[in-house]
């Protein structure tokens, strides 16, 4: 029987505390499941966050992260009907996807798009359907909306800006780095370093704004805020410095959240909802509700940046290029070689003709 490579947290630390181990291979699928033999794992903040210890969804250790992966079809079970062996599909997991063989509910895969590389489809899921919940179902955007997209050069971001512009809404996306600025206006929208917005008075009237980093930064964004203004915050970043577990800086974030009054929302007219979507990808309903609106997407209007692919067996890299925030977009594994990679890319180029 072939083995499964994965890369568990047995215990919180530091990014060399992971490395890819074997397991006997993965169980076969029962009724309505599907088994993906994995090219791509997609990583996310989150994933910095559980290995650190303060992720409070995490499962207790030790277990395997990752929330979105890509790869070709291997074995299905029975009752499912839209895919075959051979089919290049991306999925969404609720944890499990730091590894090279996964088995997932049909209803969590969605085929690649055409035109749309392994790679890509990767790092498409969590980033999709996070903007997608924060700009349509929350934030409610509309064409000539004034959206300030905070957390602009990440994954979420990229999708974000991108799923903004397309909207027909006036985009502004901050980074805490000057040259980052040049990748925010690829995507269509005016960059502003965070500093140069905070010290800006006039950078205020917006309609829609996307908060990841928590903490202090709230309750300035909140008044930068226009009349009916949405406010959506999807992270507490501010609470780690360069991956390294800081209690009392994840405190002082915490703490610093404010603790918004009804009475004043209703004072500032405006709106303020929390969002963790991986609690939201626990629903079935959810589910089937994100991968129809996935499907109805413009596809060509919404192409994830794929900044470094690292070898799955060089995850500690992987997680501290993250951390530090070096990346432009989304950062992946890969489980198979060059070789095999390559093959798993012209097999599903070819299979949209």
């Amino acid at each position: 029987m072939s083995s499964t490579r994965l890369i568990r947290i047995d215990r919180n630390g530091g990014a060399g505390t992971l490395s890819v181990q074997r397991q006997s291979s993965s169980r076969q699928p029962a009724a309505n499941e599907v088994t993906i033999d994995v090219a791509y794992s997609g990583l996310n903040f989150a994933d910095i966050q559980m290995r650190l210890g303060f992720y409070p969804d995490a499962p207790k250790k030790p277990f395997v992260p990752g929330y979105e992966v890509s790869g070709r079809v291997v074995e299905v079970g029975e009752g499912v009907r839209d895919f075959v062996v051979g089919d290049p599909v991306i999925a969404g997991l609720y944890f499990g996807g730091y590894a090279s063989r996964v088995t997932v509910p049909a209803r969590q895969l969605l085929p690649l798009p055409p035109g749309v590389s392994l790679a890509e489809g990767a790092a498409m899921p969590v980033a999709f359907f996070t903007a997608h919940l924060a700009l349509h179902e929350m934030g409610r955007v509309r064409s000539g909306d004034r959206v300030l997209i905070e957390c602009a050069t990440g994954g979420v971001g990229t999708i974000a800006v991108q799923m903004a512009v397309a909207e027909g809404a006036e985009v502004t996306g901050l980074t805490t780095s000057p040259d980052k600025r040049p990748y925010i206006e690829a995507l269509g929208a005016r960059a502003l370093t965070r500093e140069a917005f905070e010290k800006d008075p006039s950078e205020h009237g917006y309609d829609f704004i996307l908060n990841a980093s928590g903490g202090a930064s709230v309750r300035p964004q909140l008044g930068r805020l226009g009349m009916t203004g949405r406010m959506v915050l999807i992270g507490l970043s501010s609470g780690v410095e360069n991956g390294r577990w800081n209690p009392l800086k994840f405190g002082l974030a915490a703490l610093r959240m404010p603790r918004l009054s009804a009475l004043g929302l209703i004072d500032r007219n405006a709106g303020v909802f929390g969002l963790n979507a991986l609690h939201i990808l626990q629903s079935e309903t959810w589910i089937e509700r994100l991968t129809a609106a996935f499907r109805r997407a413009d596809q060509s209007t919404l192409r994830p940046h794929v900044d470094r692919i690292f070898p799955a067996d060089q995850v500690a890299a992987a997680h501290r290029y993250l951390e530090t925030k070096q990346a432009r977009g989304k950062i992946l594994l890969a489980w198979p070689d060059a070789g095999r990679l390559a093959e798993y890319e012209a097999a599903a180029a070819a299979s949209h003709g």
